[in-house]
């Protein structure tokens, strides 16, 4: 039984659902549709019921994976980044970084460290029906990078470096229904495009801006089953 605070929400919330949102958002990306150089990736769950629409929307022969790239914090400094790991397997490494803190790239620690975050991202894309993009399969292409919604924008710029450093591709476009205007000016200086709805000032709760906030809505579970083997109750943490 929807509660009032509930209702309050949905009537405020700009989208009703992700799908909603991701409709949107595919006909701001229109001059894209029926281009076969195009690839959507999206890189996280929430980011997945948003790029599947979009991809379905921009052509039938429009490829969509699902593309989760982390981190590798530095053990010292946790918020400091010594690369990254993508569901695929591939490995970016910051030589610079590393070298500046004295970390070696064979280091036993680091590589404990790596082979730790690719068991989990590999545990986790495997519940994608499809693997994940080969290089061949991304090389040369225009790459959407898709994502539900883009705040501090961690996640999205790992992708990015990512996908500069392992693949060849021919243009990164970051596409996401909430965009923080700051982090847009920021995300601009290193793909060739951004594409949004809503940029504000300011984000706040996913509640804000989704209806379900970050629940899974009914219409959404039904898009991430065909996706996923797995479909996970909330969004959080994936």
């Amino acid at each position: 039984m929807v509660n009032h605070q509930q209702q309050r929400r949905r009537r405020q919330a700009p989208f009703s659902s992700r799908i909603q949102a991701g409709q949107q958002l595919a006909r701001n990306l229109s001059e894209y549709a029926g281009n076969d150089d195009v690839v959507v990736l999206s890189v996280s769950r929430g980011g997945a019921v948003v790029g599947s629409v979009v991809a379905s929307m921009l052509g039938e022969n429009i490829p969509h994976w699902y593309y989760k790239v982390q981190t590798i914090p530095c053990q010292q400094m946790p918020r400091l980044s010594l690369g990254s790991v993508a569901g695929d397997g591939s490995v970016r490494l910051d030589n610079m970084v590393a070298q500046s803190l004295g970390i070696q790239t064979t280091d036993p620690q680091l590589l404990r460290q790596i082979s730790a975050i690719n068991r989990r991202l590999r545990h986790d894309q495997a519940a994608f029906h499809k693997t994940a993009p080969s290089s061949e399969q991304l090389q040369g292409r225009v790459v959407i990078v898709v994502d539900d919604l883009v705040e501090a924008g961690d996640t999205m710029r790992e992708a990015i470096m990512h996908l500069r450093h392992c693949f060849d591709a021919r243009r990164i476009i970051v596409a996401a229904p909430v965009c923080l205007a700051d982090l847009r000016k920021q995300l601009q200086r290193h793909v060739e495009g951004v594409v949004d709805i809503v940029s504000p000032l300011y984000v706040g709760a996913v509640s804000q801006w989704y209806a379900g906030g970050a629940n899974v809505l009914p219409c959404e579970r039904q898009v991430l089953a065909l996706m996923f083997s797995r479909a996970n109750n909330r969004f959080d943490n994936a």
